[in-house]
């Protein structure tokens, strides 16, 4: 786990601020908390409409210092209507899909972070005869760890939902099609022919949407420690104060993590560095790898929409097969980490029924040069630095009926340099153009639970490294020293991804993978 710092920690898909940094500590148990509050939301074109919104989620009651608060699942309902649909093909059996986004925010005293909720998913839902859709959206919360003393306070804030409606299957009775060429209406939905594959009736619009004046937008309130460091309560359950949002008693002793989850007193917590922020209005602009894209099932609607700019974190270790060590890429020990760009729901792929759902995503990303040691050939101590020069990464994400069956793969192709190499602590020169002959093609996958695009988690791959060219100077070709050493197949990559947070924000450091 990552190292403890400041009062309060959120490892969240938000910015590090004020002394806020990652943590580790004991979870704390659950209990079950249940929000109704109300927005107000601008459609494209359109005019303001009510939204009644329904949050439940899993927080404990309470909380000792260092701590770990690792809410479960939250659950947001929304009731679609008055006017929010319109322009869509939001007919009676139609199916509306999306995605949501919250702007929260997390508080213990005075300490406070922002606590994004991004990249939650909906079931398709039905409209129903009175032109109303009850959507569900669904999505893991990231982990906040109290360190200091107070009631640790989640608050909601301003929503976003990205929308997609598929028009009900037309009868023998359908009126028929208007012109494809029909230009899209004035009101920022789609005219054309009712058909969610026809590029001039995507079926899809955006939500922005702010709380309404008078909501209590307390979400949850777990107790936090007294000066002591022991849970808010005396039987250990908390009520978390007054707040609609309070967690009902989880029962017993929450977390038991005891005064070890404490600091020694003297010891100064590992530090880790500080991720580099995504550039606000810089979207990535690469275009989706066709050769890496899966063929969805019949049956299935296609929407191209304009995306969700989200920005994460990675850090991963790169085994060597042949030398038996590793290196670390972007290690969040370091001052300062690389930032991975991402367009969210680039593509979105639904189906009648929910037998099948998937995204198509696209990010961009740097990584710093990093530097290892091996013994080459098991006795020659050698170190060297590695500059990675990588393509942009197309994301899949695919899922049946149900989020068990979740499943991911991201690929890229990515180019090795080596340089500054020393042999036993003597300079070796290669040259300015020692590399791979040709990228390394890096496809790496995950499963739920224990990956998801949105809250992050583990990849893994095994690679080939190719041949190395342009090894050596004046003369000398080393080519083959290098491809005998690290080139051929079988090295295992594991990389560590923080939550996505949704622009403009700073994500967390992500934790270096326990293997390497």
């Amino acid at each position: 786990m990552s190292p403890r710092t400041g009062r309060l920690t959120v490892i969240a898909a938000g910015a590090l601020v004020a002394g806020l940094l990652p943590a580790a500590g004991s979870a704390a148990q659950e209990g079950t908390v249940t929000v109704s509050v109300g927005y107000v939301c601008e459609p494209a074109g359109g005019a303001a409409a009510d939204l009644p919104v329904e949050f439940t989620g899993s927080f404990p009651a309470s909380v000792r210092s260092g701590e770990a608060i690792r809410p479960g699942d939250l659950t947001m309902s929304a009731t679609l209507g008055g006017g929010l649909l319109d322009g869509l093909p939001a007919d009676e059996g139609a199916t509306v899909a999306g995605s949501a986004a919250v702007a929260m925010s997390v508080a213990q005293g005075q300490e406070s972070a922002d606590y994004p909720w991004a990249g939650a998913t909906a079931e398709p839902a039905e409209v129903a005869a009175d032109g109303t859709a009850t959507v569900s959206f669904s999505g893991g919360m990231s982990s906040a760890t109290a360190g200091g003393s107070g009631d640790v306070v989640f608050t909601l804030g301003s929503l976003t939902l990205e929308l997609q409606v598929t028009p009900p299957a037309p009868d023998d009775t359908s009126p028929p099609p208007a012109d494809p060429a029909s230009p899209p209406d004035s009101t920022g939905g789609t005219g054309g022919t009712g058909d969610p594959t026809d590029p001039a009736d995507p079926a899809a619009t955006t939500l922005t949407c702010v709380l309404a004046d008078g909501q209590d937008a307390t979400l949850a309130t777990v107790a936090g420690p007294d000066g002591a460091g022991t849970p808010g309560g005396e039987d250990g359950g908390g009520n978390g104060g007054d707040g609609q949002g309070t967690p009902g008693d989880a029962g017993g002793r929450p977390g038991g993590a005891g005064p070890d989850a404490e600091a020694a007193p003297g010891e100064d917590p590992a530090e880790t560095g500080a991720v580099t922020p995504c550039p606000p209005g810089q979207p990535p602009t690469a275009e989706l790898d066709p050769d890496r894209l899966i063929e969805p099932p019949p049956g299935t609607t296609l929407l191209t929409l304009p995306g969700v700019y989200t920005c994460t974190a990675a850090a991963g270790i790169v085994n060597s097969k042949k030398l038996d060590g590793a290196l670390i890429a972007n290690d969040p020990n370091a001052p300062t980490l690389d930032s991975v760009r991402v367009l969210l729901n680039k593509q979105m792929i639904i189906s009648p029924g929910n037998f099948y759902n998937g995204t198509r995503n696209v990010a961009e990303f740097t990584l710093p040069d990093t530097e290892a040691t091996f013994l080459t050939f098991g006795f020659m101590p050698v170190t060297g630095k590695v500059e990675f020069t990588n393509e942009p990464m197309t994301i899949v994400t695919e899922q049946g009926s149900s989020i068990d069956t979740n499943k991911t793969t991201a690929g890229f192709y990515q180019a090795l340099r080596v340089y500054d190499v020393k042999v036993n602590g003597v300079p070796l020169d290669v040259g300015d153009d020692c590399r791979t002959s040709e990228p390394l093609d890096v496809v790496l996958k995950g499963m739920y639970p224990e990956y998801r695009v949105f809250t992050g988690g583990t990849l893994r791959s095994l690679v080939t490294v190719p041949p190395f060219t342009g090894c050596g100077t004046g003369g000398e070709d080393l080519d083959p020293v290098f491809t005998s050493a690290l080139s051929g197949p079988g090295n295992y990559v594991e990389l560590k991804q923080s939550p996505l947070c949704t622009m403009p924000c700073t994500p967390a450091v992500p934790e270096l993978p326990a293997h390497g």
